[in-house]
């Protein structure tokens, strides 16, 4: 059993539970309702509230995290913020806590969150996803697992962006990002699939193969949405496809469009 190895100049309050091997920088503050799970290192100047931390997490500085959330109707309940396990928080991010109690913030494990990003009220993320650097998430926004954000990205209110997704810089997402997809643009527009990420994450050529034809019937051909879904439900779809399909059933907000065909990119492998 390893002890916490607190620095003198840090704050942590008596209410705080620290587990095995825990490290606390510098001018860290650590408040009240904090769990921090076992060989945790914290950096300086960071401050944690309203908290509950798994195992082997790597804060390295100047982050918020648990603290309250941007939103106007906010009323000071003791609203939580859940972290999983294995997560990398870089400097200066920040993760605010929920607005209700029954639905905290939530973030899964191994997740990589770069310098300045933010991460709003009532979030969900899942495991393994990055967002790069100064990538903005405002609340009520679900991250399926893998997706990568990359900088400056900025999500809207409530939009979901769907499993092993891939966003490029500088992008605005006010809509649905379905999974295995890539988009790009100051207002977003599929450009194809993540083949990339596909393969890094171990799909397989035939899984790859029957996602990129529904993303070709369902984004690039001249049925409907609604009508190209019908037509997918009825061959026999992948789990894949089948994953893409009530992805954008279930969808609160729309589904973030395709290019036209003739400005559409594709992906690296469309042969």
């Amino acid at each position: 059993m390893q002890p916490a190895k607190i620095h003198p100049t840090a704050i942590i309050d008596s209410d705080a539970k620290l587990g095995n091997g825990v490290e606390v920088g510098p001018y860290t503050i650590i408040g009240k309702n904090v769990t921090i799970g076992d060989n945790t290192k914290i950096g300086p100047f960071c401050m944690i509230e309203n908290t509950v931390m798994g195992k082997n997490n790597d804060i390295i500085a100047s982050a918020f995290i648990g603290v309250k959330p941007q939103d106007l109707s906010y009323n000071g309940i003791e609203s939580m913020v859940v972290m999983g396990d294995g997560n990398k928080i870089r400097e200066c991010v920040t993760i605010h806590r929920s607005t209700s109690l029954e639905h905290p913030t939530k973030i899964g494990n191994n997740c990589l969150l770069m310098a300045n990003s933010h991460v709003a009220h009532d979030c969900t993320l899942g495991n393994n996803i990055i967002l790069v650097n100064s990538v903005g998430i405002a609340g009520h926004v679900t991250v399926d697992d893998g997706a990568i954000l990359s900088g400056m990205v900025a999500a809207h209110q409530f939009v979901r962006i769907g499993k092993y997704a891939m966003v490029s810089g500088l992008s605005g997402l006010p809509l649905d990002m379905p999974p295995f997809c890539r988009a790009t643009g100051g207002r977003a527009k599929l450009v194809g699939l993540n083949t990339v990420g596909l393969v890094r994450n171990g799909f397989s050529k035939e899984a790859i193969h029957s996602i990129k034809t529904a993303y070709k019937e369902l984004f690039l051909s001249s049925r409907t949405l609604k009508e190209s879904l019908e037509l997918l439900k009825k061959s026999n779809p992948t789990p894949e496809v089948t994953e893409l399909i009530t992805f954008c059933e279930n969808t609160k907000r729309g589904i973030t469009p395709a290019r036209m065909k003739f400005h559409h990119t594709g992906d690296q492998d469309d042969e």
